[in-house]
């Protein structure tokens, strides 16, 4: 069968009926209607002035315009919620330099090329808040939605598989998380998928066009997201292995692939820049059975909290697949489209981990395409039903967990917190560790208004600071500051160094209490000896948490009384221990409460792991 004779979403039919309907001039009348009548009488004129639009549609038409209505709500939902995390900071800061710039911080500091950067500095014109920035990817998403139909619909010759692959992607949790995401990933899954459709259709009719849309949505995809270097191993790959299914194919494939090397040609130099600095510098770890199994349950159902459940589903999936095939390169198309991206990826991971869910989108679609394609097979509305209900379910109880159980990092409360801490506290100093964690503080900290020194430590994020300091010598840092904030990204992959912390412990400095958010920690510190005598200590916020004193065995305390005039920072001194240690020990909740006279308990030794007596480091 030809593809151009396959049913399709006419979407000028569905514009043509929506004006004929006079919908569109009829609706400033209708709201006058609504005035005057009431509100149910309101609600049939509209339904009336719609409906001979709705049933111009065909029945596939309808389900599809239902399935990206679906889509939008799931995307829409709580899309101002989560707070900007570091990634999308990256993003909105690279975008917001001049044109020239944004090429070339994204050789310098980013390991993806610089399409959507371009694309998100045209977008961020309108506005940056949070709702607005992520609208971007939203609106990928939900284009992709009807390309992903087209795109099984091509691939099989049938409708109903591509309305099954639309249904699977308008509710995949995975598709919907990076929808609400200032990243590029939803951008790289519509020019995949417009590529592959493209590319089904120059197989089969081998028209100039289709192999021009081939070429052009390829080098999109590659401007967008170097995952798509996988998505084109894997259809030449396929091409080489079922070339005899499409004689006289060869040369308009050899000349669209070298017409796509042409045009991808002129970032290649800074490709290679971008995977040495990968090599010299990047924090995943090796992947393992787990990282690869975890990455196909992604696909399936992002965080879906019975894994049990999703193993048995995706089992079934994979064996009616290869016992039951009618379609054998259909099948084999879309096997290696989930597969290739997953087996290169893993193998370049012995030599530099480069193994991560998000990075390999596009492999997804491939898996979306072998679910559509193995339920297709059954023909038969019950048992489509049987299978695509459960994955639905599945699916909303993911995207319902990722929306009120999986948190992001929380740059937002930290950033409200330390702009209320710092009011009235002049002489601080911000210090960031590590250096990156000031991008998405400063997204929100700038609309505080509040004006503070900062510091990157060991040295400033280049991004912020276009002449980066570097911190040579710690005690010249601090100098002068009564008031220290200490940011902290505090994930699992970071080594940070606790240089300035250790100093501002050893040198008479106070930690107050701790504001602790998901994934950042606010240390605040206090020299009061320094601080204006009107400043109190930093307050307790209501999302502070207080770490009791350590516990340490082992140690031996003897007695001292405080002589006249003598600080509890001269007496630290003395016997080589901090002010906060003493403080806890003594259970005094200001340096200041020491008098003549007065009796400490001063430690001989000291164990543990921090001479603070506080629970982190």
């Amino acid at each position: 069968m030809r593809l151009d004779r396959l049913p399709s979403v006419n979407y000028k039919k569905l514009l043509a009926s929506l004006a004929s309907s006079r919908f569109a001039s009829d609706f400033p009348a209708a709201l006058g209607d609504r005035v005057r009548t009431s509100a149910s009488g309101a609600r049939s004129l509209l339904f009336n002035r719609l409906l001979p639009g709705l049933q111009a549609l065909t029945l596939q038409e309808r389900i599809l315009a239902a399935l990206v209505i679906t889509g939008a709500v799931l995307r829409l939902f709580m899309l101002a919620h989560k707070s900007i995390w570091l990634d999308e900071a990256f993003s909105i800061t690279i975008s917001q330099r001049p044109w020239i710039e944004v090429l070339r911080m994204a050789v310098r500091t980013d390991t993806h090329p610089p399409l959507y950067y371009l694309l998100l500095k045209a977008w961020l014109a309108l506005g940056d808040g949070e709702a607005w920035v992520r609208f971007l990817s939203v609106i990928f998403s939900l284009a992709s939605i009807p390309m992903a139909y087209k795109v099984t619909s091509a691939l099989y010759e049938d409708d109903q598989a591509g309305l099954i692959a639309a249904a699977i992607l308008a509710f995949s949790p995975f598709q919907v998380w990076y929808a609400q995401e200032v990243r590029m990933y939803a951008m790289l899954t519509f020019f995949v998928l417009a590529s592959g459709y493209f590319f089904i259709r120059a197989l089969r009719d081998d028209e100039r066009r289709d192999w021009i849309g081939f070429v052009l949505t390829t080098a999109l995809a590659l401007y967008t997201d170097n995952g798509a270097i996988w998505f084109v191993a894997t259809i030449g790959l396929f091409y080489l292995a079922y070339r005899k299914h499409f004689p006289g194919r060869f040369k308009h494939w050899l000349l669209g692939h070298a017409a796509i090397g042409l045009l991808y040609l002129p970032w290649l130099p800074f490709f290679w820049k971008q995977t040495q600095q990968v090599t010299e510098d990047f924090w995943l770890t090796p992947p393992t059975f787990q990282t690869v199994l975890g990455t196909i349950l992604d696909f399936h159902s992002y965080n879906f909290p019975l894994s049990a459940i999703s193993l048995i589903y995706m089992a079934m999936i994979f064996i009616w697949a290869f016992i039951v095939p009618r379609r054998a390169w259909q099948l084999h198309l879309a096997t290696l489209w989930l597969f290739v991206p997953l087996i290169v990826s893993l193998l370049l991971s012995l030599r530099q981990p480069i193994f991560l869910s998000r990075n390999l989108i596009a492999a997804s679609l491939g898996y979306y395409l072998l679910i559509a394609g193995t339920i297709w097979q059954f023909k038969s509305r019950k048992v489509t039903l049987a299978l695509v209900v459960p994955l639905v379910v599945m699916n909303l109880v993911s995207i319902g967990y990722n929306d009120w159980k999986v948190e992001k990092e929380n740059w937002r409360a930290a950033a409200t917190e330390v702009a209320q801490q710092v009011q009235n506290k002049p002489g601080g100093l911000l210090v960031f560790m590590p250096r990156y964690a000031e991008l998405p503080f400063q997204y929100y900290f700038k609309r505080s208004g509040s004006s503070i020194q900062t510091q990157g430590y060991p040295g400033d994020e280049l991004l912020l600071h276009p002449r980066p300091r570097q911190v040579t010598d710690v005690s010249a840092l601090i100098e002068g500051h009564p008031y220290v904030w200490l940011v902290v990204r505090n994930v699992e992959s970071e080594d940070l160094d606790w240089g300035v912390k250790e100093w501002l412990d050893q040198n008479g400095y106070v930690r107050q209490l701790d504001f602790v958010a998901k994934d950042v920690d606010v240390l605040t510190y206090y020299r009061w000896d320094k601080a204006p005598k009107s400043s109190p200590p930093a307050s307790t916020a209501a999302n502070t948490k207080t770490f009791l004193p350590l516990i340490q065995r082992g140690i031996v305390y003897q007695t001292y009384v405080v002589r006249p005039g003598e600080t509890l920072l001269e007496i630290a001194l003395r016997y080589e221990t901090t002010v906060q240690v003493l403080m806890d020990i003594n259970a005094l909740q200001n340096p200041h409460d020491v008098s003549e006279g007065q009796e400490l308990f001063i430690p001989q030794q000291v164990a543990g792991d921090s001479n603070t007596g506080n629970e982190r480091p």
